[in-house]
């Protein structure tokens, strides 16, 4: 081969890898994040916890489910970017984020919010099955019915890892919290009731002693729900609502 030829192929060739790194889809570093130590990732969500908290406490999610969402999807990568447009922290697709109204899927609060709010939603259309919400999160709704087939139960056993490490109960919760989701049917509703004991994502959300609960504006049973610790079903049955279960700002709900 002479020189002009040879000259030509290596170019050729370079330009090949370089188009092929350029190609590959920025998500490689999130695979296993949820296998390093409790104490590096909550270094590494440290410096979003401003963002997260205000996030859970507005949206109702617990602020341990949306970094265990974050460790899984972009290791607390802000500028992360998936092969199909996925962007930020919790690589929220272009539709969800036109749909939550984020500018830039790129501005780690802007993110945060968006998929706080998105995961707040799923919780609802799932009846407080955190499986089936984290399912959904990755799958996509039209993929995961309620009360139906897990169709990605290795990704919802990640998250839940993750969640293990920063619910501050350590590993073994974890641990068995994975084994309870493998021996369970999938269609079992998270005992999102009494957060004391569940271990899972909603066991750090706020709850109340209190006999009642005033409506805030934009509230729907469902937020009560998350802001009081007491079942949606139980809240609906106390007060006597119906179908669609709307309800209004000040309105006092009975919860005991």
């Amino acid at each position: 081969m002479n020189k002009s030829v040879f000259s030509a192929a290596s170019i050729a060739l370079t330009a090949a890898l370089i188009m092929s790194v350029n190609l590959i889809p920025n998500t490689a570093y999130a695979a296993g994040c949820q296998t390093l130590s409790s104490d590096n990732l909550q270094e590494r969500a440290s410096a979003y916890q401003p963002a997260i908290q205000t996030a859970a406490s507005q949206h109702g999610v617990s602020a341990s489910l949306i970094k265990a969402v974050i460790t899984v999807e972009s290791c607390f990568r802000s500028k992360a970017r998936g092969s199909l447009g996925e962007k930020g922290l919790m690589q929220l697709m272009p539709a969800t984020a036109r749909r939550f109204n984020i500018s830039n899927g790129y501005s780690p609060q802007q993110n945060i919010h968006g998929g706080a709010r998105y995961l707040g939603l799923l919780l609802q259309r799932y009846d407080g099955s955190v499986q089936h919400t984290v399912a959904a999160y990755n799958a996509g709704e039209g993929n995961v019915k309620p009360n139906g087939r897990i169709p990605n139960k290795s990704y919802v056993s990640k998250v839940l890892e993750a969640y293990g490490k920063f619910s501050g109960k350590g590993e073994k919760v974890a641990s068995a919290t994975l084994e309870t989701t493998k021996k369970q049917p999938v269609t079992q509703k998270a005992a999102w009731n009494k957060p004391a004991s569940h271990g899972l994502p909603w066991a750090d959300l706020p709850t109340t002693s209190s006999s009642t609960y005033t409506v805030k504006a934009g509230d729907t049973v469902y937020a009560a729900m998350r802001n009081t610790g007491i079942n949606a079903k139980r809240i609906i049955r106390l007060n006597g609502l119906s179908a669609p279960y709307a309800i209004k700002a000040g309105q006092v709900l009975r919860l005991h």
